[in-house]
């Protein structure tokens, strides 16, 4: 007999803040183990044991909200994150919809780091990031075609990373890129 399935975490109407547990289900995660990645991510051993250069996600998205995690996050051992931060990181990285809800491929699929289903919302600016996938079908070519264009220095470069490093361009450089393609879909 297999466990019952829990419900989705309606962020929309939550008002508490979410422990690792409660974030994995809010945004259809495997495990609580991604959302303490966001929170603190393992220390490499290639760089002598020092935290990574950047920013964990959840801390990224928080201090761009203007909500700065005190002391009971950042030093607690079991740590409880606001909504608000948690909604706009699930947004950020594409496994929420502009709604809040669940993205339906992350229900089905399941994925871990993968390239969002659309566009999602840059929490400090709320502009339009647009990713490889979806240039790629705009053009009407591959995802290893734009990835190759790239490399060779052939392709409009992006405009920045996201919260977990994917690459991405703002709406209006991807619309500068379809427009010159002669492509007929815009962001």
């Amino acid at each position: 007999m297999s466990a019952p399935e829990q419900p989705d975490i309606d962020l929309t109407r939550r008002t508490e803040p979410l422990s690792f547990s409660e974030i994995a289900l809010a945004l259809g995660l495997s495990s609580r183990g991604t959302a303490h990645k966001w929170h603190k991510p393992p220390l490499q051993a290639a760089m002598g044991g020092k935290a990574p250069t950047n920013k964990p996600p959840l801390h990224a998205v928080a201090e761009a909200l203007g909500s700065p995690l005190g002391p009971e996050v950042l030093e607690s051992t079991r740590p409880r994150f606001p909504v608000e931060v948690v909604l706009a990181l699930g947004k950020a990285l594409g496994y929420l919809d502009a709604d809040g809800r669940i993205v339906e491929e992350i229900r089905t699929k399941g994925r871990g780091r993968w390239l969002p289903a659309a566009p999602t919302t840059d929490p400090a600016t709320k502009g339009r990031r647009v990713y490889i996938n979806h240039l790629a079908q705009a053009l009407g070519i591959r995802n290893e075609s734009v990835e190759q264009s790239l490399a060779r220095g052939t392709f409009t470069k992006p405009d920045g990373t996201d919260e977990i490093d994917r690459i991405f361009w703002w709406a209006a450089t991807a619309n500068t890129i379809l427009a010159n393609a002669k492509a007929p879909h815009r962001f």
